[in-house]
């Protein structure tokens, strides 16, 4: 999946050039990529880790830093020498419990990447998670 994105991301950089698309475009363009990486990274940390739920019914108390290395520990990153731990604009994920939708559900967590403006709780956050079975 990652070498088709790329591929895009180089044919849409490469048509720019002939097609005088500015730099503000090909930017455009390259977030998308991002962010659907990204969402993709997103899910399947959540799956990992959802994993963990089944045995105790709820995800470990751990620190930013220790899931983190649970991410690097578990999930191989696209691009060799890249941290799988954080996002494509460098940002490490979050792993939290919430109420996943207020109110109207039961807790779970999520796994939270900041997006592409790189600020937590903003419109464009990339999340991804699960309700706790009952």
């Amino acid at each position: 999946m990652f070498a088709k994105i790329i591929g895009i991301c180089a044919t849409i950089f490469i048509i720019g050039k002939f097609a005088g698309i500015g730099g503000e475009q090909v930017k455009y363009f390259t977030d998308i990529a991002k962010i659907t990486l990204t969402q993709h990274e997103v899910n399947s940390i959540a799956h990992q880790i959802y994993g963990m739920t089944i045995i105790d019914g709820r995800i470990p108390d751990r620190s930013d830093e220790d899931w983190a290395a649970y991410i690097r520990a578990n999930m191989k990153a696209d691009i060799p020498g890249r941290d799988s731990a954080k996002d494509y604009w460098d940002k490490f994920y979050n792993v939290h419990e919430v109420d996943t939708v207020p109110g109207l559900s039961r807790e779970g967590f999520v796994v939270r990447s900041c997006g592409p403006d790189t600020l937590e709780n903003t419109d464009d956050d990339i999340i991804s998670g699960f309700e706790y079975n009952e």
